[in-house]
């Protein structure tokens, strides 16, 4: 569901909007306070109060003044996740207002609902910008797709950090990023499956997207860790990925039909992990294929924690939300901040679930659980 924005509702109906509602507000404060203290000092005087009492009266006067013109609306950082609707973000959204806490920023948080919507967050990023923003957070939906709208931010002097998977495009200007370490993902994926076949076994690799940077980084960091750390481990099958669910269960189908001696699949990403979760149950097979996920989500941590999903490579995306806004908060007040910064995902497991370290990642989760 999309945020209510005071601005989008009455600009689209011709009202004020929010800043210029606080500009009048502000103004007819001060206007009350130079009516009533005047009032309030000719009818001392007419009483022939004495020259202390005046004296206070007008300090009075201008303490309500300057307390008023000093009522400071907060400035805005508009937070643009891929996908409201993916439980990935939903740590990053907390994150991003603990962040902002005190700062004088508020959060604005708005996505598409659909992980192929990129369209829509094209519109809010320009909208964003036309408002006037200190400062854009965006987990882009498609990397050539956002590369133009995220310069026009750049080129109005917006501080921008791009979050979770770059796009082709170097740091700089206004332009920062807080990525996902993929070499690490990938070389933990890779030791765990070396841990769990102990050395040996044929695998497969589910949800290769070239679309997403992030996503074709992570699987050549992978196959990269696995001929390293287990020359007795194959991949035997890599596939393409799908936001589809229904797709990426058929995908896991065609590799478990093809491959009837797989040992393990590890799946790049959520759409993936939850395609190749139900395929295997499906296929009664969840015993005898391990299966290893990445960018949790809450169904999948529900498997996990019993037992059906070996691991799941979790990004930390409250770790990268506090990152991006203390970066922007630091840019708008003059101080220098690094350009890419990249923050190390976890493993989960059935055992480490409820280790107190992963509590901010898997708060949303544990409470509804």
């Amino acid at each position: 569901m999309e945020s209510f924005s005071w601005s989008d509702w009455s600009r689209s109906r011709g009202y004020l909007s929010a800043s210029k509602f606080s500009e009048c507000l502000q103004s007819s404060m001060k206007l009350q306070l130079l009516r009533l203290s005047s009032g309030l000092m000719d009818n001392h005087l007419r009483h022939s109060c004495s020259g202390q009492q005046v004296v206070r009266l007008v300090l009075l006067f201008f303490f309500l003044l300057f307390s008023a013109s000093c009522a400071k609306q907060l400035r805005t950082i508009a937070f643009l996740p891929r996908d409201t609707a993916d439980d990935l973000w939903e740590p990053a959204h907390k994150g991003a207002m603990n962040a902002a806490r005190g700062s004088g920023f508020k959060i604005y948080w708005n996505g598409p609902t659909r992980p192929d919507d990129f369209q829509r967050q094209i519109l809010l990023l320009d909208r964003a910008i036309r408002r006037g923003d200190q400062g854009i957070v965006i987990a882009p939906g498609q990397s050539l797709a956002l590369m133009t709208p995220v310069l026009r931010a750049i080129s109005a002097g917006v501080p921008t950090v791009v979050l979770g998977s770059p796009l082709p495009m170097p740091a700089a200007g206004t332009l920062s990023y807080v990525l996902n370490d993929e070499d690490e993902e990938g070389s933990i994926a890779a030791a765990r499956l070396c841990e769990r076949l102990h050395g040996r076994g044929m695998i497969a690799v589910l949800g290769v997207d070239p679309s997403t940077p992030g996503l074709v980084h992570r699987l050549h960091a992978f196959q990269t860790a696995i001929h390293r750390q287990c020359h007795d481990i194959a991949i035997v099958a890599v596939r393409m990925g799908s936001e589809d669910a229904g797709q990426a269960e058929h995908t896991a189908q065609e590799v478990l039909a093809s491959q009837p001696q797989l040992n393990a699949i590890f799946a790049l990403s959520g759409a993936a992990t939850s395609g190749a979760f139900r395929a295997l149950r499906d296929e009664h097979k969840s015993q005898q294929v391990l299966l290893i996920g990445c960018d949790q989500q809450y169904g999948q941590l529900y498997y996990l924690s019993q037992g059906a999903i070996d691991s799941i490579i979790a990004q930390d995306t409250y770790q990268m939300a506090d990152h991006a806004i203390k970066m922007i908060i630091a840019q708008t007040n003059g101080q220098g901040v690094p350009r890419l910064v990249f923050v190390k995902p976890v493993l989960l497991t059935h055992d480490n679930l409820y280790e107190p370290q992963f509590a901010p990642l898997l708060t949303y989760w544990r409470s509804a659980s």
